[in-house]
């Protein structure tokens, strides 16, 4: 049976994927919303010994739709604590690059196989073979991040070094 949460992401997944999904763009500050996404996740990373930073410039603001952003990077912070051994760290950052906004997720968890790495936006697509739905969420969260991404007509993407981590790059245009 399918939780009220995954419903939703394979709403958001669906209506992304048809090209239906409404954007409320507005200039949005990008530490604030960092801000806003870390303390949502302490309550996760606590208990699993994960500790969070921001590293963002106060200045830096995209054109984006303020829930639909939230939820990328929440799912990007979500997973990076999953994969974060106890006194590991998830760091959020952001900057400018030219024309664009970049921010990144980055934390010091297990990384992913460089076999691994052309599959991760997959929906349904799982590193870890052995976790289910109950054990390691819905395998929909990094598909719906980057059709979300490319609705902001942004891009993601993911390095990542196994033992040392991973970093995920949102790449969107400056307002």
């Amino acid at each position: 049976m399918l939780t009220k949460d995954e419903i939703d992401d394979l709403r958001d997944l669906a209506a992304a994927e048809a090209g239906n999904l409404v954007l409320h763009r507005e200039p949005l500050n990008i530490r604030q919303v960092l801000e806003q996404v870390e303390p949502a996740h302490r309550g996760a990373a606590g208990p699993a010994g994960v500790r969070l930073r921001i590293e963002a410039a106060d200045e830096l603001e995209a054109d984006a739709d303020p829930v639909r952003l939230r939820q990328v990077i929440s799912n990007l912070v979500s997973n990076a604590i999953r994969h974060t051994p106890n006194g590991g760290q998830v760091v959020l950052r952001s900057r400018v690059e030219g024309a664009e906004l970049v921010v990144e997720v980055a934390d010091s968890g297990t990384g992913i196989d460089p076999a691994d790495l052309p599959h991760v936006f997959d929906r349904f697509w799982r590193a870890d073979k052995s976790r289910t739905r109950q054990t390691g969420g819905s395998g929909l969260g990094l598909a719906i991040t980057r059709k979300l991404t490319e609705a902001h007509d942004g891009t993601v993407s993911v390095t990542s070094t196994p033992g040392l981590g991973s970093v995920f790059t949102v790449r969107l245009q400056r307002c």
